[in-house]
């Protein structure tokens, strides 16, 4: 049910001692013409003709959206709000194989920034895997959560491939045994591998994807990747020839 219009029972400057100036009322605000409401004004075209009926159906759907808001608020807790629901994905070729590869690379990577952790023999090799580990593990939460809205598997279509970029069980194996006079030149010359494949990755997504939110997140890649390879030749320039070891 709509208020009630407000009614003005005189108008300005009236009052003893002056005249009575005829009673007129104005709409209250919810009663409004749509265009006013949207902040337009007057129109006479044909589609601003229509524009009882396109208010009427506005005020219906906003009533069913609080209504929706009030029931959700009664059942949540205050001191915890419910989190909006993204929309789905509806994902195509070369979205799909980016993301997909993207997760696959990412949980490979994160293996080996664990071991350069724990085995680098040079404070800042441990410190700068350290730090990519703590910039992977929150990118790789975010691609699968596309993949979630994308209702993708979860399996893994890349396990066991060896394509450039990607750190394969063999490298992780390689890195395991390797003495640790040689530990930091091979992990950082695997770690430069997976970062310039994986620029090169975001790119071709950002050319040939089709989706927003996934060439956002490939943007986003690539922009990550170029400040970490500037960070590793930066640490690698005065202490590892990381390209005698070969790529």
């Amino acid at each position: 049910m709509y208020p009630p219009r407000a009614t003005i029972l005189s108008g300005p400057g009236s009052g003893p001692g002056q005249p009575n100036r005829p009673r007129r009322t104005e709409p209250s605000p919810t009663t409004r013409p749509w265009h006013a409401a949207l902040g337009r004004g007057p129109s006479t075209t044909q589609s601003d003709k229509k524009g009882p009926f396109l208010f009427v159906g506005l005020v219906a759907v906003l009533s069913a959206v609080l209504l929706a808001g009030a029931a959700c608020g009664q059942s949540a807790s205050p001191s915890a709000p419910a989190r909006p629901v993204a929309s789905p994905l509806l994902l195509q070729g070369a979205d799909v194989a980016w993301l997909q590869l993207m997760i696959s690379m990412d949980g490979q990577m994160i293996a080996l920034l664990e071991r350069g952790e724990r085995r680098g023999g040079d404070a800042a090799v441990r410190e700068l895997a350290a730090r990519l580990r703590g910039e992977h593990a929150p990118e790789l939460a975010r691609l699968v959560e596309l993949r979630t809205r994308a209702g993708l598997p979860t399996d893994d279509p890349h396990k066991g491939h060896d394509m450039p970029g990607m750190v394969t069980d063999a490298d992780l194996a390689e890195v395991d045994a390797a003495a640790a006079s040689g530990f930091d030149a091979l992990f950082l010359t695997r770690v430069r591998e997976h970062l310039d494949q994986c620029v090169s990755l975001a790119k071709s997504e950002q050319q040939a994807g089709t989706d927003p939110a996934i060439r956002d997140a490939a943007a986003a890649v690539e922009r990550e990747r170029a400040a970490q390879r500037a960070e590793l030749d930066r640490v690698a320039k005065q202490r590892i020839d990381v390209s005698a070891t070969g790529a």
